[in-house]
């Protein structure tokens, strides 16, 4: 009981802080919009250009780097009895995100910012199958929808999706520290009449530092251009992440940062959009078990400032936004169960092995 109050106490001083930065952020932007002058007014951008994607979808929320799902590492998630009726060798991830969030910069404009309020919903479904003992092949579809309470006419169309086919391979080393290789080839919805497809070469590497402290990094690199397989025609995006997660109870803290290189016109021609830019994403989360009669929902408060430069005052790539999300997340997970018998097994034969040095 003490620990439910503490909790809902939290929540209510959260969302307290949440409503007086909204209102804030209005104040600011009204001024804002009074003032802006007709060159660097994103909203005019947005009317005048559909095709252009919204810049309320920044890289990280369309490129696979697994933001969010890291309560996967502690444990595999919720168990049906469907389960057990689905082959060994299956795999499949869900994750579900229902969120609010302050927007302060909405447009990404270098000066004269407009704030706004959104509304998101992002389900991501991968499933999968192992091949091999590690060695993986998997479809991944994810959506994003924003609906804006202020610029809703112009950014709330279209909704962003992506369906992709990939292939996965874990590679141990040792008992704390593993290896991913990743590849994926994807088509990309962003606007209207825009068409983008992707190649998406990825490294992970996962330490578990103790039961409760995991550390994760990745490098990818997103090679766009317009039609399936043919790329890169029109831009090239590396792409670095480095984080960790604490676990404490039912708390689960995380911070994860994100260092983009977007290289479009030049060296490209087809770049959509054309200017080159670069962007550093953070993200700093705290999450709590809703229940444990529910050990996969989560409630979540999240800070999220963006940076963006290199990008010479384009509306849409430029300035800094500031945002705050509180939603919540379900998740469900079914490892492959091939790959984790094995897995158990080799540590038992380990434990067997100390166990009879130790004797000796």
């Amino acid at each position: 009981m003490a620990h439910e109050y503490a909790f809902r106490l939290l929540l209510d001083r959260l969302w307290l802080s949440l409503s007086l930065l909204i209102l804030a952020g209005q104040c600011q932007a009204v001024h804002a919009q009074a003032n802006l002058p007709a060159s660097t007014d994103g909203l005019r951008l947005a009317q005048s250009n559909p095709q252009v994607p919204s810049p309320g979808v920044i890289p990280t929320d369309i490129t696979p780097i697994g933001v969010g799902q890291e309560q996967e590492l502690f444990e595999p998630g919720l168990k049906f009895r469907l389960f057990k009726r689905l082959p060994d060798r299956l795999w499949f991830t869900g994750v579900t995100e229902v969120s609010q969030r302050l927007d302060t910069n909405v447009f990404f404009t270098r000066n004269h910012y407009l704030a706004d309020y959104a509304f998101r919903a992002l389900p991501n479904i991968t499933l999968g199958y192992n091949v091999f003992k590690r060695s993986s092949v998997y479809c991944n579809w994810f959506l994003i929808k924003d609906v804006y309470a202020r610029f809703g006419n112009v950014l709330n169309p279209p909704t962003t999706q992506s369906l992709s086919l990939g292939l996965r391979q874990d590679i141990p080393l040792g008992r704390k520290t593993n290896l991913q290789l990743d590849f994926q080839a994807r088509e990309l919805w962003q606007a209207v009449h825009l068409r983008q497809a992707d190649l998406i070469p990825n490294i992970n590497v996962t330490h578990v530092f103790t039961p409760n402290v995991v550390g994760f990094g990745s490098a990818l690199l997103q090679m766009r251009g317009k039609n399936y397989f043919v790329c890169p025609t029109r831009e090239l995006d590396p792409f670095f992440t480095a984080g960790f997660l604490y676990r404490r109870g039912q708390w689960t803290f995380t911070a994860v940062d994100t260092f983009v290189m977007n290289f479009r016109s030049p060296p490209f021609t087809d770049s959509i959009p054309r200017q080159s830019n670069m962007t550093m994403i953070a993200d700093i989360e705290l999450a709590r078990t809703v229940s444990k009669k529910l050990p996969n929902v989560q409630a979540f408060m999240r800070i999220e400032p963006v940076w963006n430069w290199a990008s010479q005052g384009v509306p849409g790539l430029s300035g800094f936004d500031y945002r705050m999300y509180g939603g919540l997340r379900l998740s469900l997970n079914k490892p492959a169960l091939n790959a984790s018998i094995d897995q158990l097994r080799q540590q038992l034969l380990e434990s067997e092995g100390d166990s009879k040095a130790d004797g000796s």
